[in-house]
C-alpha cells in the first residue's frame, strides 16, 4: 500500500506517500519492523535525513526485542546517537530515564560499536554535567548497571582502556569499576597514555585531596611524557583548571632536573 501510494504521488512528493503527514506515530511504527525499513529504506520512502528529524526513530526503536532494527538506524546515522535529544535529554540520559535496563542495554552494544573511543557514550554528560553511567547507577543501581556493562565489556577480558574513562569522567566510581576490571589498569587509551597519566591529566587529581596519588609515583612515573600532551607530569599538574602548585612541587623534587629539559 505505501508504494501505490508512492506510485501515485498520495500525500504529495515530500510526504512519500503519506507516511510523514499527521501522526508521527505511523512512521515511528513502520520502523519498528525490520524489513519494512528496509524496503521503505530502498524506495527512498525514508531518508538519512529522517533520523535527523524530531521523529525519535533511535529512541523508540532501542528494545531488547528490536536491537537489529536499532542497529539498522544507527548504522545509517550513528553521529546521531551522541547528539539525539529526547525531550531535552541526550538519547542515552534519556533512555535511562524512561525505559528498562535491557533497553540501556541495547544502547550500549550498538554505541560501543560505533563510538569505541568515547566507551559507548557510557560516560556522555547531560545539560547539568551528569554522566549516563551516574544517572544509570541511581536509576538502576549499583550491581544491576555493573552487571549490564559487565555482559558487554567482560570484566575478565575487557579490551578497552574503561578505568581510563571512569578516572576522566567518574572518578567517584573508580573502587566500583577497578574491582571489576583490575586487567584495565595495564592498558593504554587511544592518545597512549597509561592509567596513571589519564587521571592526572583528568585535573580530579590533587595533592590535598590525594597526596598518595603523588607520593606513590614511581620515578619513571615522574620522567615519563604525557603522550597525549607531550608534558612532563609536573607540567601537566602545572596546566589547566587546577594549576596545582603542591604537586608541582612535590613532583620537581623527585628529579629537578626535568626542570631544564627541553
Amino acid at each position: 500500500m505505501v508504494w501505490s501510494r508512492q506510485k501515485h504521488n498520495v500525500g504529495g512528493y515530500d510526504a512519500r506517500g503519506g507516511i510523514l503527514g499527521g501522526c508521527y506515530n505511523v512512521f515511528n511504527e513502520l520502523t519498528l519492523h525490520l524489513d519494512v525499513m528496509k524496503k521503505l529504506r530502498e524506495s527512498k520512502l525514508i531518508l538519512k535525513e529522517d533520523i535527523q528529524q524530531d521523529y525519535d526513530l533511535l529512541y523508540y526503536a532501542c528494545q531488547s526485542w528490536t536491537l537489529m532494527r536499532f542497529e539498522c538506524l544507527a548504522d545509517w546515522c550513528p553521529e546521531r546517537l551522541k547528539t539525539h535529544q529526547f525531550e531535552g535529554l541526550p538519547l542515552v540520559h534519556a533512555i535511562i530515564d524512561t525505559l528498562e535496563i535491557e533497553c540501556f542495554s541495547t544502547f550500549l552494544v550498538t554505541a560501543l560499536s560505533y563510538h569505541p573511543n568515547d566507551l559507548g557514550l557510557l560516560f556522555q554528560k547531560d545539560g547539568l554535567g551528569q554522566t549516563a553511567c551516574e544517572r544509570a547507577f541511581e536509576k538502576y543501581g549499583n550491581d544491576k548497571t555493573m552487571a549490564a556493562i559487565g555482559d558487554l565489556i567482560p570484566f575478565d577480558d575487557p579490551k578497552v582502556p574503561i578505568l581510563h574513562h571512569v578516572a576522566k569522567h567518574a572518578a567517584q566510581y573508580t573502587k566500583e569499576f577497578a574491582c571489576r576490571y583490575p586487567s584495565a589498569t595495564y592498558f593504554r587509551d587511544c592518545e597512549g597514555r597509561t592509567l596513571h597519566q589519564a587521571a592526572l591529566a583528568s585535573g580530579n587529581k590533587t595533592f590535598i585531596d590525594d597526596p598518595m596519588f603523588f607520593l606513590q609515583m614511581s620515578d619513571e612515573h615522574v620522567r615519563e611524557i604525557d603522550p597525549g600532551s607531550d608534558l612532563y607530569p609536573f607540567m601537566v599538574a602545572a596546566s589547566g583548571q587546577t594549576c596545582d602548585l603542591s604537586a608541582v612541587y612535590n613532583l620537581l623534587r623527585r628529579n629537578p632536573s626535568l626542570a631544564h629539559r627541553n
